[in-house]
Parts: C-alpha cells; sequence; structure tokens
C-alpha cells in the first residue's frame, strides 16, 4: 500500500506540477517585479549613454576643430533615431553650439530622461564642451507593458487552472501550498524554514532540494556583497589616486597650478609670489634634462624646508622652472616685500652637487599683494621685471603692463589680418655706387598696408611678429614678392634674413624653390643681420656655401653696431658689408666714428669684400662717405623707400 500510495502521489504531483511552477514563478515575479523594471529602465539608459558616447569623440574633434556645421550635422542625424526627442551641444563657457528638438519633444507629448556628457578634448583630460541627449522613455514603456501583459496572462491562466484543478489537488497539494507561501516572502538576507524536510516523498525531496537552492543563493548573495565592496573599495582608491594626479605635480610632489586655482578662489584676502629659474634651459642643455629634473627636486625639497613653519604660505610648482608662493592671510606690505628679497637672496646661496659639478641658480620673482586676477597679475609682473632684468617686481597698476599686452594683441591681430588680406608688401631703396652715382641694386624693405592705406614701418611690429610666431610667414611673403618684382628687371635687389631663418630647414628650403621659380639666382643678395646667433658659424657657412652655388651674394648687415667681430668677416664668405647707420649718421663731424670706419673699409678691401654705407641723410655725410672710399650708399638723402622701382633715383 505504501508503494501504491506514493506513486499515486507521484501520479498525482506531475498532473499538478504545471501548476506549483506558475505559483512559484508568481512568486518570483512578485519579488522580482521591481527589479526587472529597474533592468528595463537601465537597458534603455545604457542604449542612451552607448549613443552619446560613440557620439561624443566626433563632437569633441569637430567642436576642437571649430567646425559647428558638422556638429549640427552629427544632431540632425542623431535625431533620425526615434527615440531622441533633443540633441543639445554646449561649449566649455555653456554656450549653445547647436540645440536640435523633435516636434514631440516640443509639444512636452512624450516622457523622457536626459542623458549628459561632458566632451574633452581629443587626446586630452581637458573639457571643451557637453552633449545633452533627451532619450525617448518610449521603449522603456513598452517593456513595461509587455511585461505587464505577459504576467496579466500568466494570472489570468493560474486562475481557471487553479479553478479547474483546485478542488482535485487542494488537499493533496496543501503541503507544496505551504512551501510556496514560504518563498513569498523571500529574501536572501532572511533565512526561511522549509517545511517537511523530513518526508520521505516528492515532497520531501522539493523541501530539501529548496533548502539547498535557498543555501546556495545565501552563500552567493554574501560573495556577491564582498564583490561590491571590494569594487567600492577599488573605485575609492582609484579615486583618490586620480585626485592626486590632477592636483599634485609628479616630479616635486608639490601641489600644482591646478591646486593653486582652487586656494586662490578659497582664499579671501592674500598675496601671491611667482618665482622663476633664471636661464634654466642652459642647465638641461649642459647637463642634460635628468640633472634638471635633479635640481627641480632638491630646490622644491629646499623650498618646502624654507616655508614648512610658516602654516599661512602654501608653496606650489606651476610649470617647468616656475614656482608659486600662495598667501592664504595677506601680509603686511612690508613683510611681503622682504619676504621676497629674503627668498631672492637664499636661493642665489644655494649649491647643488651633480655628478661632482656644483650648480647655482638665479630667480626672478613677480609679486601682487591683492587675491583678485592674482596669478595674471603676478605673471605680469614676473615677465616685467624679466624685461627690465629685476630680480624681484611688485605688480602695480601704474606699470600700465597690461595696456601694453593689449597693445601687442592688436598688433597681432593686426598682422593676421595683413597677412590674409595680402597687404604686407616690399617696398624698394635704392642702393647706389659711390663711383658712377648710379642705382646698384635695390634692398627689399618690408611695409604693412592699413585698412586706411597708412603704410607703418617694421620697427613697429617686427619684433611682435618674432613673439607670435608670425615672423617666418612675413619672412616669406617678402622672399616671394620680392623675386617675383625682381624677376624681369634688370637690377640686383637684397633681401634681410634673420639667423633664425637660416636655421629654419622649411625657411631654407622655400628660398631655393623661388629662387629657381623665378630665375633670380644672379640678382639676389641676401642681408644677414650681425646679431647674437651669428656665431653659429657651422649653419650659417652652410647656408652661404649653397646659396653662393645658385650664384646669389651675401651681406653682413648692420655691421659695426651691437657685437660686431672681425672674425665674421673671416670665417664667412661674405660679398658686402653694410656699414651701420649709428656710425654713418655723424660720420661728417664724429672722428671716432670715422676711424672704425675706416678702420672697416680697410680690412674689407684686403679681404675683397664691399662696402656699403647706410643711414646716408644729408650731402655731408654722402661726401665723407666718398672721401672713406665706401664703395655703395643708401639713405633717405639718396633715395626714399618706395612701392615702385626706376630709374628716376639716379643722382
Amino acid at each position: 500500500m505504501k508503494n501504491k500510495n506514493s506513486n499515486s502521489l507521484s501520479r498525482k504531483i506531475v498532473i499538478a506540477i504545471g501548476i506549483v511552477s506558475l505559483l512559484i514563478t508568481l512568486v518570483i515575479f512578485s519579488v522580482s517585479e521591481k527589479i526587472t523594471k529597474e533592468a528595463f529602465y537601465n537597458v534603455e539608459l545604457e542604449k542612451a549613454d552607448l549613443i552619446a558616447r560613440t557620439i561624443e569623440p566626433l563632437i569633441a574633434l569637430n567642436i576642437y576643430l571649430d567646425m559647428p556645421d558638422n556638429i549640427a550635422q552629427l544632431s540632425l542625424q542623431l535625431m533620425e533615431n526615434p527615440y531622441i526627442l533633443s540633441v543639445k551641444v554646449l561649449d566649455s563657457q555653456n554656450k549653445i553650439i547647436s540645440d536640435i528638438k523633435s516636434k514631440e519633444y516640443q509639444k512636452g507629448i512624450e516622457e523622457f530622461f536626459v542623458v549628459e556628457k561632458t566632451i574633452n578634448q581629443p587626446n586630452s583630460t581637458k573639457k571643451i564642451g557637453t552633449l545633452a541627449l533627451v532619450y525617448s522613455n518610449k521603449g522603456y514603456q513598452e517593456l513595461v507593458d509587455k511585461y505587464t501583459n505577459l504576467t496579466l496572462l500568466l494570472l489570468v491562466a493560474l486562475v481557471v487552472l487553479f479553478l479547474l484543478f483546485g478542488l482535485y489537488v487542494k488537499k493533496l497539494l496543501s503541503p507544496l501550498v505551504k512551501i510556496a507561501a514560504s518563498l513569498k516572502y523571500y529574501s536572501p538576507d532572511k533565512k526561511m524554514d522549509i517545511p517537511f524536510l523530513s518526508q520521505n516523498n516528492e515532497i520531501g525531496l522539493i523541501s530539501n532540494a529548496l533548502n539547498g537552492m535557498q543555501q546556495k543563493i545565501s552563500e552567493y548573495s554574501k560573495k556577491q556583497k564582498n564583490i561590491n565592496h571590494y569594487l567600492e573599495e577599488k573605485v575609492n582608491e582609484k579615486t583618490l589616486e586620480l585626485r592626486e594626479q590632477l592636483y599634485i605635480d609628479t616630479l616635486t610632489g608639490l601641489p600644482n597650478r591646478f591646486s593653486m586655482f582652487n586656494d586662490i578662489i578659497e582664499t579671501r584676502d592674500g598675496a601671491l609670489l611667482i618665482m622663476n629659474i633664471d636661464d634654466f634651459k642652459e642647465i638641461n642643455d649642459f647637463f642634460g634634462h635628468i640633472a634638471g629634473d635633479n635640481i627641480l627636486k632638491k630646490f622644491a625639497n629646499r623650498l618646502k624646508n624654507m616655508f614648512k613653519e610658516n602654516e599661512y604660505i602654501k608653496l606650489k610648482r606651476l610649470s617647468g622652472d616656475e614656482f608659486a608662493l600662495l598667501f592664504v592671510e595677506k601680509p603686511p606690505l612690508e613683510d611681503f616685500i622682504k619676504t621676497a628679497e629674503k627668498l631672492i637672496k637664499d636661493v642665489e646661496k644655494m649649491i647643488f652637487l651633480y655628478k661632482k659639478n656644483e650648480i647655482g641658480i638665479r630667480v626672478t620673482v613677480g609679486g601682487v599683494y591683492q587675491i583678485e586676477k592674482a596669478l595674471e597679475k603676478a605673471d605680469i609682473a614676473l615677465k616685467s621685471a624679466k624685461k627690465q632684468r629685476k630680480s624681484f617686481l611688485l605688480y602695480d597698476e601704474k606699470l600700465n603692463i597690461e595696456e601694453h599686452y593689449k597693445d601687442n594683441m592688436e598688433w597681432v591681430k593686426k598682422l593676421k589680418k595683413a597677412i590674409e588680406q595680402d597687404m604686407i608688401v616690399p617696398y624698394f631703396q635704392p642702393v647706389f655706387d659711390n663711383n658712377s652715382d648710379k642705382i646698384a641694386s635695390y634692398e627689399c624693405l618690408i611695409r604693412l598696408i592699413e585698412s586706411n592705406g597708412n603704410v607703418v614701418s617694421p620697427y613697429l611690429f617686427l619684433t611682435i611678429a618674432k613673439k607670435s610666431r608670425l615672423y617666418s610667414e612675413l619672412t616669406k611673403i617678402m622672399i616671394e614678392k620680392s623675386c617675383k618684382h625682381f624677376e624681369n628687371i634688370d637690377y640686383d635687389f637684397s633681401v634681410n634674413l634673420s639667423v633664425e631663418d637660416i636655421l629654419n630647414n622649411d625657411m631654407v628650403s622655400y628660398i631655393k624653390q623661388k629662387i629657381k621659380t623665378h630665375n633670380v639666382a644672379n640678382k639676389i643678395i641676401f642681408e644677414i643681420l650681425e646679431s647674437e646667433g651669428i656665431e653659429n658659424y657651422e649653419e650659417v657657412s652652410l647656408f652661404i656655401s649653397e646659396m653662393k652655388e645658385f650664384g646669389c651674394r651675401i651681406a653682413i648687415d648692420d655691421f659695426g653696431s651691437g657685437y660686431s667681430n672681425f672674425e665674421h668677416l673671416l670665417k664667412l664668405n661674405i660679398d658686402y658689408i653694410k656699414i651701420d647707420g649709428t656710425l654713418i649718421k655723424n660720420l661728417d663731424k664724429d672722428v671716432n666714428a670715422q676711424v672704425v670706419v675706416e678702420t672697416i673699409v680697410n680690412f674689407a678691401q684686403r679681404l675683397n669684400i664691399l662696402t656699403v654705407a647706410e643711414f646716408v641723410h644729408n650731402e655731408a655725410v654722402f661726401m665723407k662717405v666718398k672721401e672713406l672710399n665706401i664703395n655703395r650708399s643708401q639713405g633717405f638723402f639718396l633715395g626714399m623707400p618706395k612701392e615702385g622701382t626706376d630709374n628716376k633715383f639716379i643722382i
């Protein structure tokens, strides 16, 4: 009978197992309903985030290249996705670059969620904008609706089956009903008491199986919590590491420029000193960058020791050889200045050892006795101190330094505009042969033509052009236009080159190309300014040799000024010496100038080098130039620079 009852129970359980399974499904659904909906929501959110992450690099590139039309086109392509309701792109100043919205979004018909993505500069962590996607939750609602409908169908089926089989299995399945009831509020964190574990039948087997499953789920849940805790710790560690990398200088361990920005914002009333190590590049060039880094680390440690007792001074490293002292509480002005002066003296006493070499350093310091725009003003004071060759300079509104920088920026704009509008032109000044009194050649002089027709001389913009890296562009314009002008004119002409031009391989290639294109190799004379840098004899000699192979000639310009050295004449194979105007302008009255000029002329004659007198501004000077046997003359008395070239200058 026992076996029979057992078999009968099995058959009945097989028939009723479907119902029990559905009941278990219902219980699991009631527990997991919330989790499922969150999962649906996260799926849709991940879709939106994936779209944002996919498009972000393209938008970043277009922002970086300043191509707003491409950004708008990308936004329109995104809007083809029916689930995207709006695409907004902002720059780093939160100004709108592109903002496209669907009709549904504008009417407020659909519900949505927003995904924002920081746009970083390509290959950098610098923020250059923000991408905001408004993503429809229509997909999420569809999933929830399908899930709800499926659940309702399941519930209806359960009701029907329960009505059909309820009476039949009511008594038979009472143990399973109790087990199912105990599962209704199951949680991995709470142990569930499962009945009928001791029964020697299928109910007992199920109970034991459920009990075993409960134990495994509990163990898995504990492991999952441990993993989550581990991941959370790792995330915190990585966050701290990234924060250190963002605010701490890796070489010296000092807080960096980003840290300075934060501290300045938090400082109500303070002061700032910025120090720059003078000529630190020479240490790197002579001893190597490893030595330079070694000195920077030692210097940082010594600065730490100097100010470790003062809690109101924060030491920072701003860049390679630039450090800062931020006073978070403003000291008396006298103490502030004394701190800067003492710092300069203490640094001068420092000696750094590297491979038995004693290396000393000096610093230039710029200070500002206020916290508003402290970094900018201290930097202006530092640059002004370097320019004036002072060890320390305190920012003062009366210096009018900012106006000077603004004026420089205006000239940079003018230069760029003139280059774009082809308003950089050569003017031509004749050079006369002192024997025949006829034009021997022309010097090509750069001029900038303003929009009102005003002609601007180079002394107003050439220095700024060098600082703004526009100088080489101006040189190329002069080479091209001068060669083109004299291509079909039977006159020699000269153009000015700096040593920087000569050392620039790209510039040398450009010059060779233009000489060949316009066939002016036998006409052109390159005037090299005698300045610091011309002593790079090897590079300069190589240029001279290459040009002479073409048939070009070479002149040393402004000889007799600055760092004049007769060694240049011996080492460089030149054709002309242009004697500087400072010696020529008073040549008729200045006996010392006459002696120097006579020495230059005699020396040049022995080397078969022609001499040219610049700044011949009156007849008396002109006659003295001839008397001293200078070969050629140039100046306003003989001919002013003008746009064209003709024979009207003949004396």
